[in-house]
């Protein structure tokens, strides 16, 4: 995964304004927190290889 070249305050900071979110000042370490941990997940899920053979799951039952 590369740095971005802005700072995490910065890209969070943007972010909420993009989305017309009042974001405290107080709640933006636990978002860049919180982001981390997401996205060490989402890398689980995108390294984990799939053969082009795999077939769809039939039927889901919770």
């Amino acid at each position: 995964m590369t740095t971005p070249p802005f700072s995490d305050e910065v890209l969070v900071a943007a972010r909420a304004q993009a989305m017309e979110l009042d974001l405290p000042q107080a709640c933006v370490a636990g978002v860049i927190s919180n982001t981390h941990v997401l996205q060490n997940y989402a890398a689980l899920v995108m390294d984990f290889a799939l053969p082009d053979t795999c077939e769809p799951a039939g039927d889901y039952t919770p």
